[in-house]
Formats: C-alpha cells, sequence, structure tokens
C-alpha cells in the first residue's frame, strides 16, 4: 500500500506536466464574449473553458463570459442540452457563439454508457436508466448505496444495515422475478466489483441496465440484472483540483422503549397468571421498584439510555484532480472517512471498545494516446479500511444484552464496585464493553484494469482491437485484545460468582478473506458511418477466473457480439447475443446462447410530424430476448454426488441401542441436468421532450419470464434428502415511469423529477404444491407470499371460546387470545378444528409492489437547496417479533395488551411467559403495511462569487448543510423504522439519521 501511493501521484504529476507542457506561451490577454441558443437568447450557464489549460470561466445571465486567453488558444464551449462548440482565439478580444440545441440531451447526459461502450441516449433501443452523480448530495456516509434509493427508475434499494462499516443495501431491478438469488450485480468499470466501498467523488455515473436487450451480452451470468458504474476520467479540455471536507453527526432513531423495573415486574407477575402460575414479586417488591428506595436490592436500569449515546460523529475528506491533454488524460483521488459508534462507556485505559470504522481510498485513472492510433488506458485503485468491534466479536450479543435484560436483573454495579450478574443473567452490558477487549479488523483491497485500443483503419476503415485485463486482490487482517470478567450476584447473603475472569491479552493475530480475481476481454470493435447510414458491431471473447483459499475456483468464460445500425439517425436496429459458460454445470451442458432483438423509431423526426412547442421529442422502441443467470442458489457442484464420512455420528439403532459406525453418508442428491434459469424479456417504451424540451421523461412496459428457477423435487421423504431440479418459473410485469421539468423563472432555476415503477409478479410453476389446497398453493400468488392464519379479533371471555372451532395451536384457551378462523380440514372443508390446515397464502410480503421517487433542486443566485424524497408500496412488515420483543417478550408496546379491564381498547392479545404460541404463530393479525414515503435528503447551499475567491487561486467554493434518512411518513402504529423494522431491537443496531455541513472548494 505505502508504494501505490507514490506511483499514484507520480500518474498525477506526469499527466499534469504532459497537460502544461503543450500550453501556450503567447502572452494571455482578457478576452470576452456571448454565448447564445438557436433563438439566439442568452445562454446563462454556459462553461467556457481554454483548452489544455486551467483557465475556464461561466456564463451569467446575460451570456457573457471574460476570461484570459492567449492567439492561438482554443476554447471549448459546452451547456447541457446544447452541442459543443470549439472557438480559436485570434487577434480579436471578443466573438459570439451560438450553440444549436441537440437533436435529444446533450453534453454529459446525453452519452449513456452500455457494456464495453457508450452511446447517445438517442441512438439507445435498450431499457438502460443513467444517473450522473454530479446530481447526488454528498453524504458523509461509509456506503454509497443507501443515497440511491429513488433516484434511478426500475431500481429498488433497501438499505440493510447502519451499523459503522455495515451501512449496505440490497439492489433489485424491476421488483421480484424468482425465488433464488435476485439481487443486480454492480460492475465497475465493466468489472464485477463492490459499490459500497467506492468513494462517491470517484463514480462518474450509474447505469442500470433492465431488459434482454442489454443483459443478453453477459450471457448467463448476470440474468437479475446489472449496475453499470463508471468511475471518473481526466479531460484535455480543463485542469482542476477540489477539495470536499464534511463533518457529521449521526443519532439513533426508532429504538425500543423499554420498561422500568415496576411496570416489567408487574407485566410478568400477571403473565405468569396468565399462564395458570403463581406471581414471583410481591406487593412489598412492587413498591420498592416504584419508590427506589433501594437502588442495589431493587434495581431500575434503562440499558439504553446508559449505554447508547445521543449521536456519532462521522468526517470524510476527499481530495481530487483532473485534467490533461489532448495526449494524456487524468484522474486521481485520495480520500479518508472515520466514523465512531454510538456505544458509551467502552473506553478503558486500555483500549477504546466502541465499534467504529476507517476507510482510504485512492484511485488514478490515466490514458494515453501513445500514438494516433493506440490508446492506453490504467485504473488504479484500491483502499484501505479498519473495522473496530467489541471484544470476540460480540456486538450482537452486547446488543442483546442492552434490549433484552430485565431492567431489575441486577445493578449495573454493586456497591463494591464489581459488576453484577445472576446465574441467568450474565451479560452485564457495562462488562461486555469495557473487559471483553476488542477486535480489529484491517482490510487492503487493490484493484487494477488496463485497456488497451488500437485503430486498424490502415487496414479497415473503422476497425479497432481491444484489450480489457483486470486484476483484484483483497487480504483482511485480524487483531485485538481479549478478558474476561466476573460477575456477582450480591443480592444474597453470600455473593455468588459467575463468569471465569482472565487478564488482559493479546488475541491470535491471522490472515483471512484472501481473495484474487481476474477477468480478461479481447475484441473487435467496428463503427463507421456511410452516409445516412451508421453500423456499430462489437465482438468479443472473455474469460474470468475468482480465487479463495477454502473454495475450488470460480470460472468463466465465453463470447459477445453486437450489430447497432442507424439510418438517417431515425431508425435504428440493434442484435446482440452472449454464448458463456459455467464450471458450475455438467460438463457438455456448461454453456448457453441468449440471443436479444431491439428496435427504435425516433418519430418526432419525420416530416408528417410538423415542428412544434409541445412535442419537441418522441423516440418509440422495443427489445425482446433472453438472458441467462447462473446465480441460482445451491451448493457448489450440484450436479456431483457427494459424501461425507461419519465418525461420530449417523449411526442406526441395532436391537434396542443407538449405535454410532465409522460410515459414510450422502451429503446431497446429484442431479446431472442441472441448468441456469432463463430470463424472457419483453420492454416496450418511449422517450419524450414535451413543452419545448422543458418536460422529458420517459415510459416503459415489460414482462418477464424466468424459468428453470432451482426448486425442491417431488421425490419420496424416505429417502432423508432433498433433490433441486430447475423446475419453477415466474412471470412479473409492470410498468418504468421518469419525469424531468426544468424551468428558469427569472434568476430562479426551477428543476422537478420523479420516478415510479410498479410491478406485479406471479409463481407459475413451484414443486411442493402437489395435494395443497389452492388457498395455500403458491401458484398463482407473488413469490415469498406468506401462509398465515386468518384472525377473527381477540377472545373476549370462554363463551366465545366454547362457541368457535377448537384452537390446537398452544396449551390451552384463555379470554385475551386471538380466535382464528376454521377455513378447511382434511377435505378442504371446515373441520371444527383450528390447525395447520387453516393456514391461507396471502401476497402480504415484505418486497415491495411499488417504489418511487420524487424531488426537486431549485437554485436562486448564489444558493441552492435539494429536497428529495422515496418510499415504497404494497409491501407488509410482520411485526409479532417486534412487538413481542425485549425482556420476556415486554416492552412499552405490551402495556396495550387486552386485559378484563382493556378488553374494548387493547390492541394486542394478553401476556404470557411460557404459553404463547397460539398468539405468536404467523397469522394476519400481525401483519401491517410498510408503505412509506421517507424524506431521505435535504441540502442547502452557497456557492462563493468567484471575485472574492480569485486572488485566493481558488475557482469555486460552495459550503453546505444537509440531512440525510430525517424522517419517514406510514401507516405503522409502531414506533419503528419501515425500511429496516428490526433496527434498534433484539440484536440490531439502530436506525440513524445524519446531520451534516460540507465545503467544497475547487482551484
Amino acid at each position: 500500500m505505502k508504494h501505490i501511493i507514490p506511483i499514484l501521484f507520480g500518474l498525477l504529476v506526469l499527466g499534469t506536466a504532459g497537460a502544461y507542457a503543450q500550453t501556450k506561451t503567447a502572452t494571455p490577454v482578457s478576452f470576452s464574449g456571448v454565448v447564445t441558443g438557436p433563438d439566439d437568447k442568452p445562454l446563462a450557464g454556459a462553461l467556457v473553458a481554454v483548452q489544455e489549460a486551467r483557465v475556464e470561466a461561466m456564463t451569467d445571465n446575460e451570456g457573457r463570459f471574460n476570461l484570459q486567453a492567449a492567439p492561438g488558444d482554443v476554447l471549448v464551449i459546452r451547456k447541457n442540452g446544447y452541442l459543443g462548440q470549439t472557438k480559436t482565439v485570434n487577434d480579436v478580444t471578443s466573438f459570439k457563439a451560438t450553440l444549436a440545441r441537440a437533436l435529444t440531451d446533450a453534453g454529459d447526459d446525453d452519452i449513456v454508457p452500455i457494456p464495453f461502450a457508450t452511446r447517445k441516449k438517442r441512438e439507445v433501443n435498450m431499457a438502460i436508466s443513467t444517473f450522473n452523480t454530479r446530481n447526488l448530495p454528498q453524504v458523509p456516509v461509509a456506503s454509497v448505496n443507501a443515497t440511491f434509493a429513488g433516484r434511478i427508475p426500475g431500481l429498488y434499494v433497501q438499505q440493510t444495515g447502519t451499523a459503522p462499516g455495515l451501512d449496505g443495501a440490497f439492489f433489485q431491478t424491476r421488483g421480484v422475478s424468482t425465488f433464488g438469488p435476485n439481487s443486480l450485480r454492480t460492475l465497475v468499470d465493466g468489472v464485477i466489483r463492490p459499490l459500497n466501498d467506492i468513494d462517491i467523488n470517484e463514480i462518474e455515473s450509474i447505469t442500470v441496465l433492465k431488459d434482454a436487450a442489454s443483459l443478453a451480452w453477459y450471457g448467463l451470468r448476470y440474468g437479475s440484472g446489472v449496475m453499470l458504474i463508471t468511475t471518473k476520467k481526466g479531460s484535455a479540455t480543463r485542469n482542476n483540483i477540489q477539495f470536499d471536507v464534511q463533518t457529521g453527526v449521526q443519532s439513533p432513531e426508532k429504538m425500543i422503549k423499554p420498561l422500568n423495573s415496576y411496570d416489567f415486574a408487574s407485566l410478568y407477575n400477571e403473565a405468569l397468571v396468565n399462564d395458570g402460575s403463581q406471581p414471583i414479586y410481591d406487593a412489598a417488591t412492587l413498591n420498592a421498584y416504584q419508590t427506589g428506595s433501594d437502588a442495589f436490592r431493587f434495581p431500575n436500569n434503562n440499558y439504553v439510555d446508559q449505554f447508547f449515546n445521543k449521536q456519532s460523529p462521522s468526517q470524510r475528506y476527499v481530495l481530487s484532480a483532473d485534467g490533461g491533454s489532448n495526449s494524456v488524460r487524468y484522474f486521481a483521488l485520495l480520500s479518508y472517512f472515520t466514523q465512531d459508534g454510538l456505544f458509551k462507556g467502552g473506553k478503558t485505559d486500555d483500549y477504546n471498545a466502541n465499534i467504529g470504522f476507517n476507510r482510504f481510498n485512492f484511485r488514478g485513472n490515466v490514458d494515453f494516446d501513445v500514438n494516433k492510433n493506440l490508446t492506453v488506458g490504467l485504473n488504479v485503485a484500491g483502499r484501505s479500511e479498519g473495522q473496530r468491534q467489541t471484544g470476540n466479536l460480540e456486538v450482537g450479543t452486547l446488543l442483546n444484552a442492552i434490549y433484552t435484560t430485565p431492567p431489575n436483573a441486577f445493578p449495573i454495579q454493586n456497591q463494591d464496585g464489581s459488576y453484577g450478574g445472576t446465574a441467568l443473567f450474565q451479560n452485564n452490558p457495562l462488562g461486555l464493553l469495557r473487559e471483553r477487549g476488542y477486535t480489529s479488523f484491517v482490510t487492503r483491497v487493490l484493484m487494477a484494469t488496463i485497456d488497451v485500443r488500437e485503430k486498424l483503419d490502415f487496414w479497415v476503415p473503422g476497425l479497432s482491437a481491444n484489450v480489457n485485463f483486470s486484476y483484484d486482490i483483497q487480504g483482511t487482517y485480524l487483531s485485538g485484545l481479549n478478558r474476561d470478567f466476573q460477575v456477582v450476584d450480591a443480592s444474597g447473603t453470600t455473593p455468588l460468582i459467575y463468569r471465569n475472569q482472565s487478564p488482559l491479552a493479546y488475541r491470535s493475530a491471522a490472515f483471512g478473506a484472501t481473495a484474487q480475481r481476474n477477468e480478461g476481454w479481447a475484441g473487435l470493435d467496428y463503427d463507421r458511418r456511410f452516409g445516412a447510414h451508421q453500423i456499430n458491431a462489437s465482438v468479443r471473447a472473455q474469460r474470468n477466473v475468482a480465487y479463495t483459499p477454502s473454495q475450488l475456483d470460480f470460472r468463466g468464460q465465453g463470447l459477445a457480439s453486437r450489430l447497432d445500425y442507424s439510418y438517417k439517425d431515425r431508425y435504428y436496429l440493434g442484435i446482440v447475443a452472449g454464448y458463456s459458460g459455467s464450471e458450475n454445470f455438467p460438463s457438455g451442458k456448461r454453456y448457453g446462447f441468449f440471443p436479444a432483438l431491439s428496435a427504435g423509431w425516433v418519430v418526432s423526426d419525420e416530416a408528417f410530424i410538423p415542428s412544434n412547442k409541445f412535442l419537441s421529442y418522441l423516440k418509440l422502441r422495443a427489445s425482446y430476448g433472453q438472458s441467462g443467470s447462473s446465480d441460482i442458489g445451491g451448493s457448489r457442484f450440484p450436479f456431483e454426488q457427494f459424501f461425507a464420512r461419519n465418525t461420530g455420528g449417523g449411526g442406526y439403532t441395532f436391537g434396542t441401542g443407538f449405535s454410532a459406525t465409522t460410515s459414510a453418508n450422502e451429503v446431497s442428491i446429484a442431479n446431472p441436468d442441472i441448468t441456469w434459469e432463463t430470463l424472457t424479456s419483453l420492454n416496450v417504451g418511449a422517450d419524450f421532450h414535451l413543452f419545448n424540451h422543458a418536460l422529458t421523461g420517459s415510459v416503459d412496459y415489460f414482462v418477464n419470464n424466468r424459468t428453470g428457477i432451482l426448486t425442491p423435487s417431488a421425490i419420496p421423504s424416505i429417502l432423508g434428502k432433498t433433490l433441486v431440479v430447475n423446475q419453477g418459473e415466474v412471470t412479473s410485469k409492470g410498468v418504468d415511469l421518469a419525469l424531468n421539468y426544468d424551468k428558469q423563472l427569472g434568476r430562479v432555476s426551477l428543476s422537478l423529477y420523479g420516478n415510479a415503477t410498479v410491478a406485479d409478479d406471479r409463481v407459475v410453476s413451484e414443486n411442493g404444491q402437489a395435494g395443497l389446497p389452492d388457498y395455500q398453493s403458491t401458484v398463482g400468488r407473488v413469490v415469498n407470499s406468506r401462509l398465515v392464519f386468518v384472525s377473527d379479533g381477540i377472545f373476549q371471555n370462554q363463551a366465545q371460546i366454547d362457541a368457535s372451532p377448537k384452537q390446537v395451536l398452544s396449551g390451552r384457551m384463555v379470554p385475551g387470545d386471538i380466535k382464528y378462523k376454521d377455513i378447511g380440514g382434511v377435505n378442504g372443508t371446515p373441520d371444527g378444528v383450528v390447525d395447520n390446515l387453516d393456514r391461507v397464502r396471502v401476497d402480504d410480503r415484505d418486497r415491495p409492489k411499488s417504489f418511487f421517487g420524487f424531488g426537486t433542486v431549485v437554485r436562486y443566485g448564489v444558493f441552492d437547496l435539494s429536497v428529495h424524497f422515496q418510499g415504497v408500496g404494497g409491501r407488509f412488515i410482520d411485526t409479532q417479533g417486534i412487538i413481542n420483543t425485549g425482556p420476556s417478550n415486554f416492552n412499552q408496546e405490551s402495556l396495550n395488551r387486552w386485559t378484563p379491564a382493556t378488553a374494548s381498547t387493547a390492541i394486542y392479545p394478553r401476556l404470557g411467559i411460557s404459553d404463547r404460541a397460539n398468539n405468536t404463530s404467523p397469522s394476519d393479525f400481525w401483519l401491517a403495511s410498510g408503505d412509506y414515503v421517507r424524506l431521505k435528503n435535504v441540502e442547502l447551499g452557497a456557492t462563493l462569487p468567484r471575485k472574492f475567491l480569485s486572488k485566493y487561486a481558488v475557482k469555486n467554493t460552495r459550503v453546505y448543510i444537509g440531512g440525510f434518512n430525517l424522517f419517514a411518513f406510514d401507516k405503522l402504529k409502531l414506533d419503528i423504522d419501515p425500511e429496516i423494522p428490526g433496527a434498534g431491537r433484539g440484536s440490531a443496531y439502530p436506525y440513524v439519521k445524519t446531520m451534516y455541513a460540507g465545503l467544497r472548494a475547487s482551484f
């Protein structure tokens, strides 16, 4: 790692030197001009830059600019939505430039990445969504994943955690399409790499591939969708150094609300009586809890308040530089991020056991034009991250102790300073924090990619050869300190000691999680225009290998080809095909062929549609084809028969006793016909601009049919093993919609945007449904549907119990228990008994049927304000495990339980200690709407005027404040987060919101 940084900055210096080596030596003079649009009206916000120099200016509201330029300099003029233009400075000191509006969006937004190529937006027939990160606010969080939620049409993002270094997210395109693995893959610069550890300033754009025409290129590798991450490159038209600094505070939200000792003991007594037992807390004890007369004999702990801080800090620093010349272009970045955890009380003289995370990222992207035909690109990136955990990796144990230890279990510390504890409760939270040491993970990652392109115009005009090779390596170093502590039960006359105390010692250091991966692509491209005809063609061979010490290598290879044709830049046709294989399938059955076809028509360019302000642009497009997915779940090499040797188990009965024997048994049953999942996709869409390009958008209708999904085979259970076969099938259909509205209202620039996806999926075939009644079958239901009892209120008295079907889900039924409907019996009709035959299949699952995002960006003078919302619809949360959590499954929600006195107002059933099966069985009683709209991000910024900064060599400075994950509007009657409902409960880290401030300066 220490050798990488000098190399990186060496490349930066060389690139900068190359850039300035070609700068003109003539004396610069003041040069001014005016930039207008095709209607001769001034264009504000156009960028005018001196090529290969660090000089640029932005046009004002009257389209005017002023900068220093010398005769012979080339000025580059750009503005999104218009075609760029270059002007050579001559002896005059001013000029006027008129920019033509592009046929569609122009500038950076007009370029859409596709696999190993780019296209203008109007040339794309596929279902692709691209988002430029310059529109994404900077947030000081460890992972960028959750910041994309609601930003890209067709992309579902669900945050899965918030702990330092573990705040990841789940990605999915266009809803659920399989009951196997369904997460899309992230490719960074064309190579499969994780996204969550990249600094946002490294990323230029994110592109999501959603249909077969865009995915068929990869054959059977990425059938569940692909996110292409394009990192930043240098430019010959500008040289820039940028520094970002941010500081933030994170605060816990929606945590469990614990009971005090009096309420806990009272509810515990009540639950015992409900179970038919005797209460254990007498009146004197309850009174002592209420009065707090003796904190050591009758403790009243609030572990959440005692062991969680109200906020924790985070910081982020980024230094980047980009620029170049006509022959060398570079981008370089260094960033550092640090974040503390929320635990309180973990610092000692020897160590800090509070969890934390820090990460150092670097990147250097350099492109060399070796000569007029040969271009070499080198991307080198990496990171070193450190994660501090509690001793022996007991974060979950610590959280569980905080959330579930009764408030009256023991005093945190006894009168003599020893840690309190009992035989039943030995995990004293303070002891776990202070006395268990800490564990440190240091992970180092290096990623390198080289891309070589040789033009072969001397042989065939438009032909080029391409080679792309990547090499990634990762290693983790584990270290730390260990020790243990005693807890003392001092409640009796004789103290009782539990746990074994041990001195502080170094834990065994170890290297682990070492992994290597390399991938190579090589092939030919052809790009040629013949009058009104344009042809783009690509063919490439690919091979990838992944090495991990504990597993056999993962290998894949294949071919990919693509042919795009356009006529008059109005009619488009595309053909793409992938032929690839995986070692995880049987020999002779490892390769598959996946073709796709797409077409597009720019209707608005036709003569029969006159030019008008309402319809500025309209393109119709469609695609149909297939892609595959080798990520089918199950074990490695499922076509092989595996056996395990029994040395101490696996016995069987001889006579009257069980006898273990040294033998072997089948681990799994081989399937010699195992294969991949195949996705057949139809997409019909339209891109449109209305009201003189003020309102832009796209709409897509899709139908996906996925076959070959792994599902257990219908074999006799007497075999004692299961066999998985490719007999599952799921069909999904839905709509993607995206809209953007931009308007200049005097000095106010207004931008509104929104996107939404609605998808409905249905199981067509899944094994294991034979013999089930229709109301329990998964066929015709959504994927991952729930099987639940249908509730019918709460029993209010014994008479209702006697008059109802017999419920056999727990030992006895008493008033306050949930009442269920008798749906069916052995013959499929009600039989007077409520048992598992009465469960009903419902579509109320955890994954949403729709997801969306919307927001606005407003600019006025030097100020800007961005507001972003995201949300989901058609999602349901099983609240049983959330409501019934805490010590003995009690918390503040337990105060809303059924009692004879609260029968008319009770929300939840009666309490119980041991006899709870009836009331905790899966049922619709506990299902609640998980729909929500979240204020995801708000940011207010101010860009300081250049005239105040130019004397300090500062080109641009922006200061800002903001908030992330601020709050959510939902239908829940619980104080939980609708996205991560289990956060702050059980063994889960709390949900956090982030408030931050930052500064960005450009030089």
